[in-house]
């Protein structure tokens, strides 16, 4: 009679194949990479030190990232990953498309100022000197998941086009507002960062950037043709809603 302890009768554990064990060693380096340059910095950061904090060898690291340059784009597509999980909220907010748009813009500037170490990755990853050096699949890899977010951000738009007053040819009309208001959030997370508006505005801009965000924000959208009473103010609820999702 067979019992559980029955080696021969025992569920089989699937092994993970090559390609799962390849991804999954990927992953930790990533993660190892992200740690220690939320600590050091990215030009501080040395491919043996990453190696001796994933525990293999630096062939097996060069193996996966033949460069750093390819590394750095590593991070950037794993930080668009992390960053795209949190648009669920958007998709899922019970308002209009306009606002599904606005939370979206929201959550995608608190990602970059809660996670300094991946939206850095993703800065410097758009180099020309770096992507140009790395290995094209990872840069197309970049592209791809670039592209897959700023396509969700242009359906929300399109979604929105009676709110702003859009006829015809929605796309072309909404696209400049889609690419503008990408580059406010990039733009001002990019200063807000750094100490090169301290001159002008003292910490303001690093101690009120989701504030200052929220009415330019508003401001952008007002100037494409979203006319309601007091937009900056709606725009400030929704920030006020979604502040607290890490």
């Amino acid at each position: 009679m067979a019992t559980l302890n029955d080696p021969e009768k025992q569920p089989l554990r699937q092994r993970p194949n090559r390609i799962e064990k390849r991804q999954q060693r990927e992953e930790l380096i990533l993660e190892r990479a992200g740690e220690l340059i939320a600590e050091y910095g990215f030009f501080e950061l040395k491919m043996s030190d990453l190696a001796r904090a994933c525990d293999i060898s630096v062939g097996t690291l060069y193996a996966h990232f033949a460069s750093k340059e390819d590394l750095l784009l590593g991070l950037a597509i794993l930080a668009g990953q992390k960053r795209a999980g949190f648009f669920d909220y958007a998709h899922a907010h019970d308002g209009s498309a306009m606002e599904k748009f606005i939370v979206a813009s929201l959550l995608d500037i608190r990602f970059s100022i809660d996670h300094p170490q991946w939206f850095e990755a993703e800065y410097l990853a758009l180099a020309p000197s770096i992507w140009q050096r790395a290995t094209p699949s990872h840069h197309q890899s970049q592209l791809a998941g670039i592209g897959r977010i700023t396509e969700m951000f242009q359906s929300f738009l399109s979604d929105a086009a009676n709110e702003l007053g859009v006829s015809g040819d929605v796309i072309a009309q909404t696209r400049n507002l889609n690419l503008g208001s990408w580059g406010l959030s990039f733009g001002m997370n990019a200063l807000a960062l750094s100490e090169i508006t301290d001159r002008h505005y003292g910490t303001e801009l690093r101690s009120n950037a989701i504030d200052i965000f929220c009415d330019s924000l508003a401001d952008l959208l007002a100037g494409a043709g979203w006319y309601v009473d007091d937009a900056r103010q709606i725009v400030r609820d929704l920030a006020a809603r979604y502040a607290d999702l890490k």
